[in-house]
């Protein structure tokens, strides 16, 4: 027995990264991919229009007017995507809802749809460890996807004694990570549709309160984070973040002390390529650390096959091309 599962997402990227989600879930399993376009303009909707399976929403007006209670676009991009995923909850026709950025993917050792119909009698939702994409040190990399993966060291921090074993493991950039990872480390979830879950970013809730849903954790499937494709893409985030109203928007401590060192170096642009190469770069003797202390997935990820496969075409996923669309959308970058 196998149960069905959707995505859904809020997506404001460029159109190749968009187009590889949505063709490497439909290619891996999932049902249907409900796609949330935060610019209602964005040229990509139409293509997606064209897939079985994808169901697309211009984020315009008349969504926010319909969806939003101040009937206008929350200025909180988690605010959007609380909303959307809400209505995508509504909306699917499948047993199980994922949600997604357009950044992350699910890597699957075994069928998804058999893990959820046997954790279904465990009323809980299924959660997806997150391990974050890094750089090999001084490799090109020939796609978006090329590197490995460096995972969480959440759960391993049990101590007593006040001794932060993050503090030891990452030295001076400690406090630039969220349990090891320079996004998030929560991961993300899949959430039953037929019953009172009320999806969110990262986990979901019972009723109409706010009780956090009981989670049984997934041994079939894990959660790929690329979290900044490339050099450009990480940089634009921070850059985001940093012109961002902190009372309308909560960042964790990491990610500001994230911000805090590119404000100090946002005219440098040697210095930004260096601080993207201590964090995202790691030479061998920092891999070699990470192994042993089994902070390392060394799984590669080739979606392109898959990607090619169903969409009838391969997008360019070169480095290049989305850097070049990443400068088309975001002038400020220059």
């Amino acid at each position: 027995m196998s149960h069905t599962w959707a995505v859904a997402m809020t997506a404001r990227e460029p159109a190749q990264l968009v187009l590889a989600n949505v063709a490497w879930h439909l290619g891996t399993g999932a049902e249907e991919v409900h796609v949330y376009l935060d610019d209602p303009e964005d040229p990509v909707a139409e293509r997606l229009e064209d897939l079985p399976g994808v169901l697309v929403t211009r984020c315009d007006d008349a969504h926010w007017q319909a969806l939003a209670p101040s009937r206008r676009r929350p200025v909180s991009h988690r605010r959007r995507q609380g909303l959307n995923v809400g209505q995508a909850m509504a909306r699917a026709g499948t047993d199980w809802l994922v949600h997604l950025d357009a950044d992350e993917f699910l890597w699957q050792d075994r069928p998804l749809g058999e893990e959820m119909a046997v954790v279904r009698e465990l009323d809980c939702e299924l959660h997806f460890a997150v391990h974050e994409r890094l750089f090999r040190h001084d490799v090109p990399a020939p796609s978006l996807f090329s590197g490995l993966f460096r995972t969480a060291t959440k759960g391993l921090n049990r101590r007593t004694d006040g001794v932060d074993n993050d503090a030891v493991i990452f030295g001076d950039w400690a406090s630039v990570l969220n349990n090891g990872l320079l996004a998030h480390s929560a991961g993300k979830h899949a959430a039953p549709t037929d019953s009172d879950f009320r999806p969110g970013l990262h986990w979901s809730y019972r009723g109409a309160g706010r009780e956090r849903a009981q989670r049984y954790h997934s041994t079939s499937t894990r959660l790929l984070h690329f979290d900044g494709l490339t050099r450009l893409h990480w940089l634009s985030k921070l850059i985001r973040y940093r012109d961002v109203n902190p009372a309308l928007i909560k960042l964790p401590e990491h990610r500001l002390a994230q911000i805090a060192v590119y404000q100090n170096i946002a005219g440098y642009p040697e210095a930004l390529a260096d601080f993207h190469r201590e964090l995202r770069e790691p030479d061998e003797a920092t891999l070699a650390r990470l192994r042993a202390f089994g902070l390392l997935f060394e799984q590669s990820f080739e979606p392109c096959p898959v990607i090619s496969r169903v969409l009838g075409y391969l997008p360019d996923l070169t480095p290049e091309s989305f850097d070049a669309e990443l400068r088309r959308r975001l002038p400020e970058l220059a």
